[in-house]
C-alpha cells in the first residue's frame, strides 16, 4: 500500500510539474486568449512582462505581418533588455501595439484613464409626430448599458407606434465606446440577421441582430421591446463619429430603407481586443476590420456617408421628404 500511495504521490508531483511548467510557458499568451488577460506565475520580469505583448501583438494584430512591424518589435527588444522595472517597458510596449494593431491600439499606463467619454450621457429621443430624432452618445463598458438602451427602444416603439414616419439616427460627436447597447437601443429598427462582421485575413465574426438582442458586438444586450419597424432611417455622422459609432453607422450601411449624410467619419472602423496586465497597465490592440453588409472592407480610413453635407440634418430631412414621410 505505501509503495502504491508513493507511487501516486510520484505521479501528482510529476503532474503538478508539468502544469506548472505549462502555465509558465503558455500561460501569458494561452490565459489572454482563454480567460482575457495573461496568466504569470509570479511577478514577471520586465522582460518577459514586454514580450508577452509582443507575441500577443504578433499574433493578433492587423499588421503584424508588416516590415515595419519586424522593425519595431526588433528595435523594441533591444531597449528592453536594459529595462529595470515594468514602467521602463511602456513606451516601447506602445511602440510595438501602434506598429502591430495602427491607429486604434495603444497601452494605457495603470492609472491614467483613457479618453472622456462624456461625462455618461445618455442617448435621447425626440420627435415632431412624424420624424423621430435618436441621438446615440458614446458609450462605455463601464456604464450601465440597461440603462443606455432603454432610454431609447420604449421611446422609439412609442413614437412610431403613434404614427410617426420616419426616423434621424445622430451618431455626430460619438467617438465609441460599448457596441452592445447602441445596437441594441436602434434594434427595433435593423433586420435580423448580421449587421456587420469583424473581418480578419483568415475569417469573419458576426454581429448578429436576432430580434431585438445583439450578439457579437461589445456586451451582449436585448432592448425592452420585441416590435420591429420598417421606416426610412437617415444617420447623421461627422468627423468624431469613431469606432463603435462607426459601427452603428455601418449596421445601417447597404438597407434599402437607410441612407447616410454629412462628414466622413474619423477613420477607427475596427475591432479591438482588451486585457490588463499584471501591474494594471491595460493593452488595446486592434485584431480585426469592420465589414458591412456591402462587402466593403473599413479600417483606418474615414467613411465617406452616403450624401456628404454641411447641413446633415436638413439632407436628411430632405430625403425623408422624398421617401413619403412629411407632415
Amino acid at each position: 500500500m505505501r509503495m502504491v500511495i508513493r507511487w501516486l504521490s510520484g505521479i501528482t508531483a510529476a503532474l503538478l510539474i508539468v502544469l506548472v511548467l505549462l502555465v509558465w510557458s503558455f500561460g501569458p499568451t494561452w490565459g489572454t486568449t482563454l480567460l482575457g488577460r495573461p496568466i504569470f506565475i509570479g511577478t514577471p520580469s520586465p522582460e518577459r512582462y514586454a514580450t508577452t505583448v509582443f507575441d500577443i501583438a504578433e499574433r493578433h494584430g492587423i499588421h503584424a505581418d508588416s516590415d515595419r512591424f519586424a522593425v519595431i518589435r526588433a528595435e523594441a527588444e533591444e531597449a528592453i533588455e536594459a529595462a529595470e522595472s515594468l514602467a521602463d517597458t511602456y513606451p516601447h510596449i506602445d511602440a510595438v501595439l501602434h506598429a502591430a494593431g495602427g491607429q486604434h491600439s495603444t497601452l494605457f499606463v495603470p492609472g491614467v484613464v483613457d479618453r472622456e467619454r462624456g461625462a455618461g450621457l445618455l442617448p435621447t429621443v425626440e420627435s415632431d409626430g412624424h420624424v423621430v430624432t435618436v441621438t446615440l452618445p458614446a458609450t462605455d463598458a463601464t456604464w450601465d448599458g440597461r440603462e443606455y438602451v432603454d432610454a431609447v427602444a420604449p421611446a422609439l416603439g412609442g413614437a412610431l407606434n403613434a404614427g410617426a414616419c420616419g426616423v434621424v439616427v445622430d451618431l455626430r460627436g460619438n467617438t465609441g465606446g460599448d457596441m452592445g447597447p447602441m445596437l441594441a437601443a436602434v434594434s427595433p429598427l435593423l433586420p435580423d440577421g448580421d449587421a456587420l462582421w469583424f473581418s480578419t485575413p483568415l475569417y469573419d465574426t458576426p454581429v448578429t441582430i436576432t430580434g431585438n438582442s445583439v450578439q457579437g458586438g461589445g456586451t451582449p444586450m436585448a432592448a425592452s421591446v420585441e416590435e420591429k419597424f420598417e421606416v426610412p432611417v437617415a444617420v447623421l455622422t461627422d468627423n468624431m463619429t469613431a469606432s463603435s459609432g462607426e459601427a452603428t453607422m455601418l449596421a445601417f450601411r447597404g438597407l434599402e430603407n437607410s441612407r447616410s449624410f454629412g462628414t466622413p467619419t474619423a477613420g477607427y472602423a475596427t475591432a479591438n481586443m482588451m486585457f490588463e496586465m499584471p501591474d494594471g497597465a491595460r493593452i488595446q490592440l486592434t485584431t480585426a476590420h469592420n465589414k458591412a453588409r456591402t462587402g466593403e472592407v473599413f479600417g483606418e480610413n474615414p467613411i465617406e456617408p452616403d450624401e456628404l453635407a454641411v447641413s446633415a440634418e436638413r439632407a436628411a430631412l430632405d430625403w425623408l421628404v422624398q421617401q413619403g414621410c412629411h407632415a
